[in-house]
């Protein structure tokens, strides 16, 4: 392998250079271990969860490198649907073949990053693709050096991007690392959760979920989120106040007795999504929910 030519991960549906060019890690961390180490909490973490089963289109940012933007990312991609279509782009050399072939509806276009820094990264016209496939109904999940939404719509907007305000409405959520010193060594965490929203004809910014410190709570309430669900991802209400409890105790469970790997947590979420498919009514998907396995 050459100095310059991107390391195969380890993951098979990971391609070479999907962690940069750092060396990729061989235990990159699950949504429960990241809940574990408090980069974000159990609430909105299923929050996410239904987001991404909902073909959220999703933003994360953070301003200082090396903040878990991949990481994050990467345990959120664990917890789309089997029936999605994985695209993971090729940077400077993605041309999008794929684009009249594949149903909008259930295709994800995984973007390591959003960046002139490195060829497998995206950037210029291909931002400018993506985002034109975004507003036709293809969902993405990518990351960016930011400081929070405002500065990701900065970005999309400035030269030479410039990307259209309609397309950058497909944004659902922008998710915001950021790090600090704990009393055990350096923490990473999420900072804010925030939305997006077209009012006419320009974005504004709804904070979901935000933290004052790094060390502070992560603050959220049930009724934001849900409405969130509702109003933009299309989730009856009813269901979608549900599902989030029914998320957060599943996550709360995990997190006290297992899975925690990746692996683990895949086939974990794999057994709670066709146990809760085969039920029918709120009193047995109660019932179902107690019996699973954790």
């Amino acid at each position: 392998m050459t100095e310059n030519e991107p390391v195969r991960s380890p993951w098979p549906d990971e391609p070479p250079g999907w962690w940069g060019y750092r060396e990729p890690p061989t235990d990159s961390l699950s949504i429960v271990q990241l809940i574990a180490h408090e980069t974000l909490d159990t609430r909105v973490a299923a929050f996410l969860w239904i987001a991404l089963e909902r073909h959220a289109s999703v933003v994360v940012a953070a301003a200082e490198p090396r903040a878990g933007k991949t990481t994050l990312l990467t345990a959120l991609i664990d917890l789309l649907p089997p029936e999605t279509t994985r695209r993971y782009l090729r940077g400077w050399y993605e041309r999008f073949d794929f684009a009249e072939q594949d149903d909008p509806a259930r295709t994800y276009l995984l973007c390591n990053e959003i960046s002139s820094h490195l060829p497998i990264y995206l950037w210029g016209r291909g931002v400018r693709r993506l985002f034109e496939l975004a507003h036709r109904g293809f969902a993405l999940a990518t990351t960016v050096h930011a400081a929070g939404a405002r500065d990701v719509l900065a970005l999309f907007r400035a030269f030479p991007l410039e990307v259209p305000e309609p397309y950058l409405a497909s944004i659902d959520l922008v998710l915001t690392l950021g790090t600090g010193l704990g009393p055990r060594g350096p923490v990473r965490r999420l900072m804010r959760v925030e939305a997006p929203i077209l009012v006419d004809g320009r974005l504004e910014i709804e904070v979901l979920a935000e933290r004052a410190t790094p060390l502070s709570p992560l603050d959220s309430t049930p009724a934001t989120l849900v409405r969130m669900l509702s109003t933009r991802l299309g989730l009856e209400r009813r269901v979608a106040s549900a599902e989030l409890a029914r998320r957060e105790r599943a996550l709360q469970r995990w997190l006290a007795n297992g899975p925690t790997s990746r692996e683990a947590v895949r086939l974990a979420v794999a057994t709670f999504r066709q146990r809760v498919a085969h039920t029918d009514t709120p009193a047995a998907r109660a019932a179902a929910e107690d019996r699973s396995e954790d």
